[in-house]
């Protein structure tokens, strides 16, 4: 099995309601494989959004890390593992044009298991996307889910997370970001093993909150 140099990406499917799933148009190619990490960093449009989250417990989120892994079972599909937050789960991704075509536009579904409530939440994305040169793709897209919102998580009488009353909602986002590829076709030895495949950045705006806020993302891929 050989890591993929394409410029494509893992996806990093978040749980419950986080946004951004750092997750570009290209699928991998048939018998790739890769690891990634990265972090989202919610950016609220106003210092007095920041506060009155913070103090209410609505709307509020904190920077959450995500890992992920992959393998392209075709030329067109891939499967993966992801983590984020508080879930894992299972996601297949499908390419629905020419893996060769500088366009691309794919479809993305999974499931997370979110692990404080004990509850499931699909999740699905579209997202389309075009390369600019050979190393660099630029997608934008739309991504949506159920489950638990944990954007809002309310204390208990003891000022613990009461996990019990957590309710599921509907949350959606706009997304666009770019994907450059460090390591190409070729030139594994032109860099040290620590040099990541790719570097990733996302920026996302969720379309369920009261509160204005943008989602961004830095990504690393091996």
């Amino acid at each position: 099995m050989r890591v993929s140099a394409l410029p494509a990406v893992l996806a990093a499917l978040s749980c419950g309601c986080y946004y951004g799933s750092m997750q570009g148009a290209r699928t991998m190619g048939e018998e790739r494989a890769s690891f990634r990490g990265g972090v989202m960093m919610p950016a609220y449009f106003s210092s007095a959004d920041r506060l009155e989250a913070e103090e209410t417990g609505e709307d509020f989120m904190d920077s959450y890390p995500g890992f992920s892994f992959s393998v392209g079972a075709t030329e067109t599909i891939d499967l993966g593992l992801a983590a984020m937050g508080y879930g894992i789960g299972p996601f297949i991704k499908y390419g629905l044009l020419d893996p060769g075509s500088e366009r691309a536009l794919s479809i993305l579904g999974g499931i997370n298991y979110v692990m404080p409530p004990q509850v499931v939440s699909p999740r699905g994305s579209i997202q389309a996307g075009t390369l600019l040169g050979s190393d660099l793709e630029v997608y934008g897209g739309w991504e949506a889910g159920y489950g638990p919102d944990l954007s809002d998580i309310p204390d208990d009488e003891y000022g613990d997370r009461d996990w019990d009353a957590v309710e599921n909602t509907f949350f959606h986002a706009l997304k666009a970001g770019c994907i450059y590829t460090i390591k190409g076709e070729g030139s594994e030895g032109e860099y040290g093993m620590f040099v990541p495949e790719l570097i990733g950045f996302e920026f996302s705006v969720p379309l369920d909150l009261e509160t204005g806020m943008i989602v961004a993302g830095l990504s690393v891929g091996y």
